[in-house]
């Protein structure tokens, strides 16, 4: 059985030079500041690719000059 995608989203907090990630499901990380930058660009990323992947299939409406989205 495949688990569905969490539709409740992470916290993140700032304690003692910290980022403390606190999730559904118990998800508990500790991160630092740097790492916690590039985690945040990575799912911002993956986010983006993946909000793609779902209008991939969509047909773009037309553009306001009415000519074809490329």
């Amino acid at each position: 059985m495949t688990k569905q995608p969490e539709k409740t989203p992470a916290e993140a907090t700032a304690e003692r030079g910290e980022v403390l990630i606190e999730g559904p499901d118990g998800l508990a990380l500790s991160l630092t500041p740097d790492a916690a930058r590039r985690t945040a660009s990575s799912i911002h990323a993956a986010a983006c690719a993946a909000q793609a992947q779902n209008t991939d299939a969509q047909p773009l409406p037309p553009s306001d000059d009415g000519g074809d989205r490329a």
